[in-house]
């Protein structure tokens, strides 16, 4: 286990007329530099859902759900960028019902099999939308019996389902127009994303986290199996060849085979918050990659649970947010990025944890980055949601 420290030296910029202070740092093998920010300020620091990127007609689409606190000039937007971040369209929620949890986790999947993808959102207004990627427009909402936190998974066989949960442990199936076709109540808070997966004869199922299970649903709602665990962060992987899902949250991590076997649980982290499960430093083991507590990132062997490496970082944040991997620099080898709670994004070695470069904002960021080859030149660019509802793009550029 490696214990490192980042130590930055920061070269500071105004950005948007003095809005924000950003720092890019220049690290041992690498630096970040930003490519756009977008235009959608709140006077708030309470934005905590992450964005979705996906493909429309070929172009990269990144859709943002900008939430704002309760009042009378609250506004909370769904808000579609292009790969420049120009903003592509903006569909608002009532004011009403504005509030920090004003648009859960963002999905983008084909709701409506016509081919095409749709936003998928569940929000304070209570109920589940499905809108038009192309311009904003409803197609459709499903009423559920309180706020959505987590977002949605859609099915499509042996026939189109979209699966979504909500925050008093309500879980929907509705059809391609929005009509329920079934429910189940956890009686559990949900906040996980939900999981597509796919069962041991070959059916697909959803996997849904709670404050204290994991519970495995087919397509029709009927309960496949269900086993106790805090799942505030659910993802699936294979793991040697096996389906497995894999829950974190309190002070635990545990990892399900897909028909409910558990294969392993570790205990004594604090808010160990997870969202990718990868071959990081290319050994053959997947590594399941974590955030604990405000400033430390883990690397844990997936097969076994052991820590492969810990790096500390320099930080008085509260929270770390999961980290994420991708090829930032597109040298066909792994990058780990962490957004601290304070604003710092860090760039680090996926096989020792080394930390190879930062950039501060001096803004809250409650919720993991997102990773995309927005401009498709083979490097992921780093998406990052901050606390005053600004999207901000980063690219790295490592030493080759």
């Amino acid at each position: 286990m490696r214990t490192r420290t980042a130590v930055a030296v920061l070269v500071v910029m105004l950005a948007l007329g003095g809005v924000a202070a950003y720092g890019l740092t220049q690290g041992p093998s690498g630096s970040l530099s930003t490519e756009w920010v977008s235009d959608t300020s709140r006077a708030n620091e309470v934005n905590h859902h992450p964005l979705a990127v996906g493909t429309l007609d070929g172009e990269p689409l990144v859709v943002a759900p900008v939430s704002s606190v309760a009042g009378p000039d609250a506004k909370c937007s769904f808000v579609a960028f292009d790969a420049t971040g120009a903003t592509r369209w903006t569909h608002d929620v009532d004011e009403s019902a504005c509030a920090i949890h004003g648009i859960g986790d963002v999905e983008l999947a084909d709701a409506t099999g016509d081919g095409t993808v749709d936003v998928l959102a569940p929000t304070t207004e209570e109920v589940l939308y499905a809108l038009d990627a192309r311009d904003g427009s409803v197609t459709w909402t499903a009423n559920l019996t309180a706020y959505g936190y987590a977002g949605p998974t859609v099915l499509t066989d042996p026939e189109r389902v979209v699966v979504q949960p909500d925050t008093a442990g309500v879980v929907f199936g509705f059809d391609e127009n929005g009509s329920t076709l079934w429910r189940h109540d956890l009686d559990e808070y949900v906040s996980a994303d939900t999981r597509s997966v796919t069962l041991g004869d070959g059916r697909r199922g959803v996997a849904v986290g709670s404050s204290g299970h994991v519970t495995v649903f087919d397509a029709n709602g009927t309960v496949v199996w269900q086993d106790a665990a805090r799942a505030t962060w659910l993802e699936t992987a294979e793991i040697d060849g096996e389906r497995s899902l894999v829950a974190s949250g309190g002070s635990s991590v545990t990892v399900f085979s897909v028909n409910g076997t558990e294969r392993w649980e570790r205990d004594g982290f604090k808010r160990p918050a997870l969202h990718d499960v990868v071959d990081g430093d290319g050994d053959g083991v997947k590594e399941l990659y974590l955030g604990s507590g405000g400033d430390t990132v883990a690397a844990l062997n997936a097969r076994t649970g052991e820590t492969e490496w810990e790096t500390t970082l320099s930080t008085d944040a509260n929270i770390l947010p999961a980290p994420v991997v991708g090829d930032l620099d597109g040298d066909g080898e792994t990058e780990v990025v962490a957004a601290t709670n304070d604003g710092v994004v860090h760039v680090l070695d996926a096989e020792s944890g080394e930390v190879m470069a930062s950039s501060e904002r001096d803004v809250s960021v409650w919720v993991h980055p997102t990773l995309a080859d927005l401009d498709g030149d083979g490097q992921d660019e780093i998406l990052v949601m901050y606390g005053d509802g600004r999207v901000v793009a980063l690219s790295y550029e490592g030493d080759r």
